[in-house]
């Protein structure tokens, strides 16, 4: 994969996620100022681990070895440690701050795997 492809995967997973954080933040105002914090957390995390985990994976698609697996499972535990530990974290602070985290993981997630998902449909489509 040229280093091009995966910045421009990079840009999308990024503005995605971006947009997503965008378009929940009048919820978060509305909630408080630890819910903001919070919500912003889990965003954070879960799109700095979808960007940079997916352009790791976008990396390594087509190379010959284990690269792609490697990055595949890392990326995978990774998402799923910070579905465990910012709840986790969250939950000495009550329900509200757990829930905004939940969302924040979410917010950050979605846009992250779906940019993903089509990016690998489309990069499927045009090899054949």
């Amino acid at each position: 994969m040229r280093r091009r492809d995966v910045l421009r995967f990079a840009l999308w997973s990024g503005t995605s996620g971006l947009i997503a954080a965008l378009l929940l933040l009048p919820l978060a105002l509305g909630r408080g100022e630890l819910a903001l914090q919070w919500g912003l957390l889990g965003w954070l995390l879960t799109t700095l681990a979808g960007v940079g985990g997916g352009a790791w994976i976008v990396a390594q698609h087509g190379s010959s070895g284990v690269g792609f697996l490697l990055a595949l499972g890392v990326c995978m535990l990774a998402r799923l440690i910070l579905f465990v530990a910012g709840p986790f974290a969250a939950a000495s602070l009550g329900a509200e701050a757990v829930w905004a985290c939940v969302v924040g993981l979410f917010a950050g997630y979605l846009p992250a795997q779906a940019t993903e998902v089509i990016w690998f449909a489309r990069s499927t489509a045009r090899t054949g």
